[in-house]
């Protein structure tokens, strides 16, 4: 858990000349890389024009725009080198962001799994498996969300962030959500556990999974 005890914390990648307020080890996050600043309860994210960019929920900032965060909001550095997942516990504490995954690039070797969000790359036991942007996209929301229900319109949300109607719901529908999670299934096999809850959405188990692929 991470502490944002200053009304303005600076975010970025740490080196031997440079330690941000929050800092993280991962060569595609920028050494400025963004800015998160809390008055009076609301805290607004601004992306610092960073060369790879950050997202919030999906959606790409513009650079020195800032915008307000919510709970459970999912900011993601360098197309999701680094996620972060935004908590207030009450409007009179200070502020938290939880570190939910750092994937660092290149993918470390691991014996359990790693994702490549530049290659687009998910790693089990040492086994690659490649997908299309869209696709990586589901399986890096669904893997963030471990053993928890993620409803088809947070994907629609999360995979289809540039089809968002007027009033902000998503436009892809069902049947694009299930090809997308059919074409996974067939790429990864028995690997990923994703379980279809009565029609309205997904859980995958990382259990499941490792205990399938050792």
């Amino acid at each position: 858990m991470l502490m944002l005890a200053r009304p303005i914390v600076i975010l970025g990648r740490r080196d031997a000349e440079w330690a941000p307020d929050i800092g993280f080890d991962n060569a595609y996050v920028s050494r400025k890389h963004a800015e998160i600043a809390c008055e009076k309860g609301i805290c607004k994210i601004t992306d610092r024009n960073s060369k790879h960019g950050t997202e919030v929920n999906g959606i790409r900032l513009t650079p020195f725009e800032p915008v307000v965060l919510r709970a459970s909001d999912i900011v993601a550095f360098s197309k999701g080198a680094v996620c972060l997942s935004f908590a207030d516990r009450s409007w009179g504490d200070t502020m938290e962001i939880e570190l939910e995954r750092d994937a660092a690039l290149p993918v470390a070797e691991s014996n359990d799994i790693a994702l490549d969000p530049i290659r687009q790359v998910l790693t089990v036991n040492g086994t690659p498996f490649s997908f299309t942007d869209k696709e990586f996209r589901c399986v890096e929301l669904l893997l963030r969300r471990e053993r928890r229900f993620v409803g088809k319109e947070e994907i629609a949300r999360y995979v289809w962030p540039e089809r968002t109607g007027e009033d902000g719901s998503p436009e892809a529908g069902a049947e694009e959500i299930n090809s997308l999670l059919y074409r996974i299934r067939k790429k990864t096999g028995p690997v990923l556990a994703i379980e279809n809850v009565r029609g309205k959405g997904f859980v995958l188990s990382l259990s499941s999974l490792a205990e399938k692929f050792v």
